[in-house]
């Protein structure tokens, strides 16, 4: 009941195979019992993946009013390599154009029309500029020619390649694989062999084919113009052609659109139907089957994909092992895509020239189920994906394991053997530990430099390594069995790779004789493998246990080079005797690290190689005993040059030994004396003197005091004295620290009081700057001030003159008048103003 009363969630979000970026839900439902709910989608196609949570069940219906399609990714992937309803409308409705100006091209009425149309049709909305028009139409006129070209299945003849001219109006249309028109057959005359042209004649030349040039364009120009003879003549060859266009109008208008979209600068932008092109996907599925083998690491695929053309691939893998894991590696530069989560991401895969190897591992549970399948889907943005190098996957390898415990060592190694090949062999080498938390780093060396290496914590593969042959060794591929050469002429590209990988330089070293000595290494990273006091002892135990049969062989070597009579005629021993020395020889561990079965609770490890079955017999992996090997030889020419030497230097070395060992045990047997007679002799000192002259002397004396440290020659018993002395000393450094504290505190003290005083001068000295600024604008307004007034008053005055001036003017002008009136008065009148005024 507290399930049923969780909440159950629906929710539906965008889907793409080809990124990895998640994006928002469009559509989210939560409920306890029931709920719908509507989703307006723009038109278009759309992938959505509907995520649903539930704790006991759930009942879902979709309905729609346009159809669509649910279910799992088998149902849904097939749908969309199919281009989308958008996307076959915009291409048929330029098909169509293009068939109705074909029928009505000699139409002197309809064509400019229908050609107007058909510019109108697949030129996109948002082109603006001349030049953009004119870039494009270029395009769609290489389109159409390439349609029609792929429409007959070959290449188009002179008349043809007319006609396609003249339909476009496109004289400069003239593709790559169309040279000039000449006579290949006809050879220079005689004159013209081994001569220069003169610049005469070069002017000449580049006459004649501007004139030819524009006699063709003219030629074209006139048959695109209906009521021509050349446009009669071009318009019977396309009807002729069109005829075989119609039959699959469908495909072929895809593939028009498709090339303009290929071709074309503005792809995003360029027709609406682009928008479904993010949900357009091309896959292809590889499946083999899984080996039937319980608690194990097990190669399941490695093949090698070929890529001829730049394109986004994802591959998806559908296993019922959860511990299954791919790897891709670039051929060219064995570099390793780029993993998320232990799965390959999305990766633009380049052409290259030796392709790239998809390889997968697998740890197979307790009970593998049987007759299982594993599948790997190559899912790409377009067409074509990833070949495989040959016609079916191969899924059965052939495995060398080879285990041993682990023995701890100065440098580190868990293991070191070396691999030796007859034919050029791709492999996977693979390296796991008992111990699950040991960082390990797994390397190939070749000519002792590193040219493959992996880390990894207690299990690490380097997944592809091309062993490639020698070159001195390369007549011994003649000798190979009748099989092996069916199997390689049956391997068709593979093999083709492989020849191309062998004539490489990128995993061969930089020598002249092209001699490969690889080596297989395994080292322990940081001392990450710590051993028990018992493991460490079992360790110890092993290692002593191929310590004796390494003695027991040299003493049987000694044996017989001592009982050897005088050597043959060549100076080499018998057969038998240099088969036995080579079977012993090779026995490089105890016995019980070279069996089957190991103690499974005791630190060990093993390490895998994996080939192709065919390449089994042509690869040799054996411990590397390269120095031992050289020592040997060593005392082998010795011995040949002089025999019985080995066995005179054995015996040598013993009675070497020997007086070494009678020495030092009369030298502790005197000093032991000697001790015994000292008063005051330590008890156990003299037990441990006579425990170390019981042990059997085997090896020399060193003396090693000259590499030890000692504080002092001898001890020295801490009394009361020393314990004050150190007493004081530590109250020294006390006193001294707490001194130099205080006079730190005290500086800082200071210090702080300064600034403090610092930032008051400061801020008086800001004051007095501020007061002075005041003080200095005060007199200069007050001086602005009276310099205004003064300038006022003499304006004022100014005015004050030119008005008095005036009015002196006026008088004088007036007065003036007056005089003049007067003057032109009678006498009478004058005379009687004058009486009166007497």
């Amino acid at each position: 009941m507290s399930a049923a009363r969780r909440s159950a969630v629906l929710i539906a979000m965008p889907h793409s195979w080809t990124s990895l970026q998640s994006q928002l839900p469009v559509l989210s439902i939560k409920t306890t019992s029931t709920k719908a709910a509507v989703l307006n989608l723009p038109s278009g196609r759309h992938v959505l993946c509907i995520h649903i949570n539930a704790a006991l069940g759930y009942h879902v219906h979709l309905c729609s009013k346009t159809p669509f399609i649910f279910g799992e990714e088998e149902t849904i992937m097939p749908h969309l390599t199919k281009e989308s309803a958008h996307f076959t409308e915009q291409a048929s409705s330029i098909f169509r154009a293009l068939s109705r100006l074909v029928a009505s091209f000699s139409d002197k009425q309809q064509q400019p029309a229908l050609r107007k149309g058909l510019e109108e049709t697949h030129c996109p909305r948002n082109i603006s500029t001349t030049q953009e028009k004119w870039e494009h139409c270029k395009v769609f006129n290489l389109a159409v020619y390439h349609m029609l070209r792929e429409a007959l299945g070959r290449k188009l003849k002179a008349d043809e390649q007319f006609a396609v001219q003249a339909l476009t109006a496109d004289p400069s249309l003239f593709p790559e694989e169309y040279p000039p028109i000449l006579n290949a057959d006809l050879e220079p005359p005689e004159m013209w062999r081994d001569r220069e042209p003169t610049d005469r004649e070069v002017k000449a030349v580049t006459i004649l084919q501007a004139g030819f040039r524009g006699h063709l364009v003219r030629e074209i120009l006139d048959a695109s113009k209906p009521g021509t003879k050349e446009n009669l003549n071009a318009s019977k060859i396309l009807s002729s052609v069109w005829s075989t266009i119609e039959c699959d109008a469908h495909k072929h208008a895809a593939f028009l659109l498709r090339h303009i979209i290929n071709n074309s600068k503005r792809k995003a932008d360029l027709y609406p139907c682009l928008r479904d092109e993010s949900t357009k996907i091309a896959f292809a599925d590889y499946t083999v089957s899984l080996p039937d083998t319980a608690n194990s690491w097990v190669l399941v695929f490695r093949e090698i994909f070929l890529v001829s053309e730049e394109v986004l691939v994802i591959p998806k893998v559908y296993s019922p092992i959860p511990n299954c894991l791919l790897h891709v590696i670039n051929n060219d530069t064995g570099e390793e895509v780029n993993t998320v989560f232990n799965r390959v991401a999305p990766h633009v895969y380049q052409p290259n020239k030796l392709g790239y190897t998809f390889v997968a591992e697998a740890i197979t549970p307790e009970l593998p189920p049987s007759g299982a399948k594993w599948r790997m889907c190559l899912i790409g943005s377009k067409e074509p994906l990833p070949k495989l190098s040959r016609d079916t996957p191969v899924s059965e390898f052939s495995v060398e394991e080879l285990r041993d415990y682990y023995i701890p060592n100065n440098k580190n190694l868990i293991c070191c053997y070396r691999v030796h090949v007859t034919t050029d062999t791709v492999a996977t080498v693979q390296l796991q530990t008992s111990h699950p938390d040991v960082l390990i780093r797994l390397s190939i060396l070749d000519h002792e430099k590193q040219v493959a290496s992996k880390t990894g914590k207690g299990h690490v593969v380097i997944p592809v390594f091309f062993f490639l042959v020698n070159k001195d060794t390369e007549e011994n591929k003649q000798e190979q069995s009748p099989s092996e050469n069916t199997f390689q002429q049956n391997e068709g590209e593979d093999s083709a790779v492989k020849k191309s990988i062998s004539s490489s330089d990128q995993y061969q070293p930089p020598t002249e004789t092209m001699v490969h000595k690889y080596v297989v290494q395994a080292e322990v990273l940081y001392k990450t493998w710590n051993l028990s006091e018992s493991q460490l002892a079992f360790a110890c135990s092993v290692k002593d246990l191929e310590n004796n049969e390494t003695r027991v062989n040299k003493l049987e070597d000694v044996k017989r080079s001592s009982t050897t009579s005088t050597p043959n005629r060549d100076g080499l021993k018998s057969d038998a005797t240099k088969t036995q020395r080579k079977t012993k020889g090779d026995k490089g561990k105890p016995a019980v690290a070279n069996e089957t079965s190991l103690d499974l609770t005791k630190p060990n490890w093993m390490l895998r190689v994996v080939t192709d079955n065919s390449k089994a017999k042509g690869i040799d992996v054996k411990r590397d005993t390269e120095r031992i090997d050289q020592i040997k030889t060593i005392k082998k020419a010795w011995e040949m040059a002089e025999p019985g030497r080995s066995a005179k230097a054995f015996q040598s070395r013993l009675h070497f030994l020997k007086q070494v060992q009678q020495k030092e045990c009369g030298d502790a047997a005197t000093e032991e004396n000697n001790d015994a007679s000292r008063p005051g002799q330590d008890i156990s000192q003299s037990a441990s003197n006579q425990k170390l002259t019981d042990t059997p002397c085997s090896f020399p004396h060193m003396d090693y005091s000259h590499f030890t440290r000692h504080q002092k020659d001898s001890p020295v018993v801490m009394d009361s004295y020393i314990e004050e002395a150190q007493q004081r000393e530590r109250t020294e450094k006390i006193q001294t620290y707490r001194l130099v504290r205080e006079h730190v505190l005290e500086c800082r003290k200071q210090e702080a009081f300064k600034r403090k005083e610092l930032m008051k001068c400061q801020l008086e000295m800001y004051q007095n700057m501020q007061a002075a600024f005041e003080q200095r604008c005060k007199n200069f307004h007050n001086t602005c001030d009276a310099f205004n007034s003064r300038h006022r008053a003499s304006i004022k005055k100014e005015q004050e003159e030119k008005e008095a001036l005036e009015e002196a003017q006026s008088a004088a002008l007036e007065k003036q008048a007056a005089f003049t009136s007067a003057s032109a008065q009678p006498p009478n009148k004058q005379d009687k103003k004058a009486g009166k005024k007497k």
